[in-house]
């Protein structure tokens, strides 16, 4: 398959042929360990190199260490949150996650961690979960994800636009948080008068 990208090219293809795609690894916790072995809720906060447990070394972590811009897919419960690995830390994903390594450059990592974390892919992806208790994606799920890959300048505008409203979106938190602040002091001096 030829996946050179020319300028409003667009190209739908397996996840398989964009990316190698591999399950974490079980690892038993020590507080002496130097790796950080992540799972979902390590994610979920803002510094998951402190969170983390944290594991000793061994030859067989080789192949499950992360590299900066690999992507960590939570493929075990009902978050399935994707998110590129940008941390200068020695990592491992856990069983939990899936994760995933480019082998083009013809797709940004930014831009498949956008598409994986749309709303109309997550539901798609939930349509195939399997289990009950703890819903679980099959990597063959995973590895048959369609992926709609546009051209370079697109991706990039996506992920900026991406970027723009999740800033947007603190904002209006922190303003809403001010408001309510401001609003509680004056009625609490009106009481008071």
């Amino acid at each position: 398959m030829n996946l050179n990208s020319n300028r409003f090219t667009r190209i739908k293809t397996p996840l398989r042929c964009i990316a190698d795609i591999q399950s974490g690894i079980y690892a038993k916790g020590s507080p002496a360990g130097a790796i950080a072995c992540l799972q979902v809720r390590d994610l979920q906060m803002s510094s998951p190199e402190t969170t983390a447990t944290r594991i000793e070394y061994t030859p067989k972590l080789d192949s499950y260490l992360l590299r900066k811009g690999d992507l960590l897919f939570a493929g075990k419960g009902t978050t399935y949150l994707c998110q590129v690995f940008d941390y200068d830390i020695a990592a491992v994903p856990s069983t939990t996650l899936y994760y995933i390594r480019l082998h083009t450059d013809v797709v940004s990592p930014e831009y498949l961690c956008w598409y994986m974390n749309h709303p109309s892919v997550v539901a798609a992806i939930k349509t195939v979960q399997v289990g009950s208790g703890t819903p679980l994606i099959h990597k063959p799920t995973l590895e048959n994800l369609e992926i709609i890959v546009p051209d370079k300048e697109t991706q990039k505008c996506i992920v900026e636009v991406a970027e723009l409203q999740k800033q947007e979106t603190h904002l209006m938190k922190v303003i809403a948080e001010k408001r309510m602040q401001v609003t509680n002091q004056i009625l609490i001096n009106e009481i008071k008068k």
